[in-house]
């Protein structure tokens, strides 16, 4: 899970990145867990996420003062977002485990309530699925919201693979290394670095890698390209700082958008059209669960997940 891991570090609050900075505290995530949330009606909650992230969850689960125990599991190396940590109170205690898939989880308690948005898919459900189970109070619940094939979400991710353009990016980056290296040789001097032949062709080279770009109307460009180019131009904003700082810029670009790719071909993966969710029914029930209840989610007449309950 080196691909999410990568994504979780930069402290997002979930699997959306900048479009729920606050964790799912709006949206239809939000309104799907609130009135699970609400069935309790103040019951003290033993929680478990599976596929947690940053604890995409717990921010919601803090704003409605839920008492209990929250519980995040994750295979990827995560910690708690900023969207958490301005919430913690003494009402509910938290733990997080990260670098440990679902498979290998051994808590010491039973929890009343396991939940998963877009996580428990990723794991082996043949072992996952008995040991969830196991992991349930006799009178718990498990809520799931898994990807589905048909939803915007997939078919904006199977967009998103066509949109890495890697040999361009190379290129870019190689003549940026270009550039970074004679400011080295430079000792830094900026003034020194213009009069360079070799940095002034590659600036040259890297300002016609980005207008072939974004000169376009806007509807008409690469988004991918388009965070690229964003990145590219972020090396020009650091341009003064040490040398070391922007040997790590530009080293951390490239694994950036791999680790992207692989994430959104993941996310197409394991998303499940109709006879693959009802594969999935049978697994649960295989499983030893019962009262299974899976039906499409949809936001604005389109589905967005499968939603699945199950006792």
């Amino acid at each position: 899970m080196e691909a999410w891991g990568n994504f979780w570090q930069k402290g997002h609050s979930t699997t959306f990145g900048e479009y729920f900075v606050d964790g799912y505290t709006n949206g239809y995530i939000a309104d799907w867990w609130k009135q699970i949330l609400s069935s309790y009606a103040g019951d003290e909650l033993q929680i478990l996420e599976v596929g947690c992230g940053n604890a995409s969850l717990l921010p919601a689960t803090l704003d409605l003062g839920i008492n209990g125990n929250y519980s995040g599991v994750d295979a990827a190396d995560v910690k708690l977002s900023s969207a958490v940590e301005k919430r913690l109170n003494e009402k509910i205690s938290v733990s997080l485990t990260g670098n440990t898939k679902i498979e290998d989880y051994q808590p010491d308690d039973k929890f009343n309530l396991i939940a998963s948005v877009y996580g428990v898919e990723y794991s082996d459900l043949s072992l996952s699925l008995p040991l969830i189970k196991n992991m349930l109070m006799p009178d718990g619940r498990v809520n799931f919201l898994m990807h589905h094939s048909g939803s915007v979400i997939t078919q904006m991710s199977q967009k998103a693979l066509g949109e890495f353009d890697f040999k361009l990016m190379k290129s870019v980056i190689n003549n940026l290394e270009i550039i970074n290296s004679e400011l080295n040789k430079l000792h830094g001097k900026l003034p020194k670095l213009q009069k360079s032949k070799v940095a002034e062709t590659a600036r040259e080279n890297v300002n016609t890698a980005l207008g072939s770009i974004m000169n376009k109307p806007p509807s008409s460009r690469n988004p991918i390209l388009v965070d690229f180019s964003v990145a590219t131009l972020g090396f020009f904003k650091i341009i003064q700082q040490s040398k070391s700082d922007r040997k790590d810029y530009l080293d951390s670009i490239l694994p950036d958008f791999y680790s992207s790719k692989e994430r959104f071909s993941q996310m197409v993966n394991v998303a499940r059209d109709e006879q693959e969710i009802k594969t999935f029914e049978k697994n649960m029930v295989d499983a030893g669960f019962s009262e299974v209840i899976i039906e499409p989610m949809e936001k604005d007449e389109k589905p967005v997940a499968w939603k699945i309950t199950a006792s």
